[in-house]
């Protein structure tokens, strides 16, 4: 947002004023340099003001680091030593803006960095005659500080040209004037803010003025939202809340800006999305408690960086009601069974409330082995529990979907003797382990072919 509004007069009058003078009386360092040549090649090229002030912001935070050590805050000091606090980046500023006739304010007050609130500096520069201004934060711009260690960030442009209603999350001058709001916020109200929403939130879609009025109007619940995914995602439509409930239904939508795998991402890996124009989406429900990430993963990269994050509220009685109804198969009593595949259980069409009450009532204490097999069929019955016993009988009950010849194989000893129910097509076998090892259901995809395991038991 650019700056237009009656306050901007009041500024343009202290431009009368000695140079060496921040609007708010501070008096800025004097220079030994003559800045012109460095201005002008910073700024060859560029046709406006607001290009000049954007090439000197850029070449701020690509060539100066933050000064760890606390001790370099004039222009000179910072250009010779390419390092410096924020008020060196915002002197230097000054300095460079100075020869171009760029008019630039250094604006200071406090800011809610990774050690809490402390004093702070940036700048408001006019890049439109005869009133428009954008506020400019190069040192935030430039990197991040942990401990004694600067990083500098990768071509971030989100604290150049800032919307008030970004900046006053985080920034709060001592003159209000520079909020730039309609009503300016007292010392309490920007304390209740939280810290965390910064302005590249808008870089993914969030709208500043919208996100402000929410949290003026008492709800902060925000998801935590990183860098990682500046320019490679939109959020087109996500969970606008950082608490999730088990057993709820929630709607991701994002847009590739560059190619990437996407993934929803909590104690595993849900990559089944939907592409509807330029959009992928996917219906998602959490199952249990605990973090929940939206990430991406770049060409060959091992890992997902994460976008977004949730956390996932212990389920209630309620929650589990809820998860119950919608599918039984997700319910922790059966996550967390040795064997545990959703992916499987569905494609064979496994009850999930017969399988759930067979847990219930001590059954079923773990899952068969289900194998990626080419294989397909509906179960109708089967054992349940992974584990079989000697001289107990049991009896399966299919409908192929594909497959020539299906047979249960008890350690060599082959069952082939189906009986086939004329009207469903459904096959049905009742066998007896005899010997200690493995059961499995197999599938001969070709006439005269291999059979492939599609389930296997132990039997003990």
């Amino acid at each position: 947002m650019r700056v237009k509004s009656a306050i901007i007069a009041l500024l343009l009058a202290v431009a009368s004023m000695a140079q060496t003078l921040g609007v708010d009386g501070q008096q800025v360092a004097p220079t030994k340099y003559d800045y012109t040549q460095v201005a002008q090649q910073i700024t060859a090229g560029c046709g406006s003001k607001y290009e000049q002030a954007h090439a000197i912001y850029r070449w701020l935070c690509d060539n100066i680091s933050y000064d760890t050590s606390f001790s370099i805050y004039t222009a000179d000091e910072c250009w010779d030593n390419r390092r410096g606090v924020c008020q060196a980046y915002s002197e230097l500023f000054y300095r460079i803006a100075e020869p171009l006739g760029l008019e630039t304010r250094i604006v200071r007050g406090d800011a809610k960095g990774p050690g809490g609130i402390e004093g702070h500096a940036w700048v408001f520069v006019i890049v439109e005659e005869p009133s428009t201004g954008i506020l400019i934060d190069p040192t935030w711009g430039a990197g991040s500080v942990n401990g004694s260690t600067f990083t500098r960030s990768e071509n971030d442009d989100s604290w150049f040209h800032v919307d008030p209603y970004w900046m006053i999350f985080t920034h709060f001058p001592d003159d209000a004037t520079y909020q730039f709001l309609p009503t300016p916020l007292d010392r309490s109200q920007f304390d209740a803010l939280p810290g965390d929403i910064k302005p590249f939130w808008g870089e993914y879609g969030y709208v500043a003025k919208e996100v402000f009025d929410r949290c003026m109007a008492g709800d902060t619940d925000f998801p935590k939202i990183y860098h990682s995914g500046m320019g490679k995602l939109r959020l087109a439509d996500v969970p606008q809340q950082r608490t999730l409930r088990v057993g709820e239904r929630y709607r991701f939508a994002v847009q590739k800006l560059q190619q990437c795998d996407l993934a929803i991402i909590d104690n595993a890996f849900h990559g089944d999305w939907q592409l509807n124009g330029d959009t992928y989406y996917m219906e998602y429900m959490p199952t249990a408690g605990g973090k929940l990430h939206l990430g991406f993963k770049q060409g060959n990269g091992r890992s997902y960086m994460t976008v977004v994050e949730y956390d996932v509220a212990q389920p209630t009685a309620a929650d589990l009601a809820r998860l119950e109804a919608a599918n039984p198969l997700l319910m922790p009593e059966i996550t967390g069974l040795d064997g545990y595949d959703a992916t499987a259980l569905q494609k064979f069409g496994i009850d999930g409330g017969q399988l759930l009450a067979a847990v219930r009532r001590g059954e079923v204490t773990s899952l068969p082995t289900f194998y990626d097999s080419a294989g397909d069929c509906a179960i109708d019955a089967m054992p349940l529990n992974g584990v079989l016993r000697i001289g107990q009988s049991y009896t399966f009950t299919l409908r192929p979907r594909n497959g020539t010849a299906w047979a249960i194989i008890n350690e060599g000893n082959w069952n082939r003797a189906w009986t086939t129910d004329s009207q469903t097509g459904a096959m049905s076998m009742t066998v007896t382990p005899t010997t200690a090892g493995t059961l499995v259901l197999a599938v001969q995809m070709q006439q005269g072919g291999t059979y492939e395991y599609c389930i296997s038991f132990a039997v003990k």
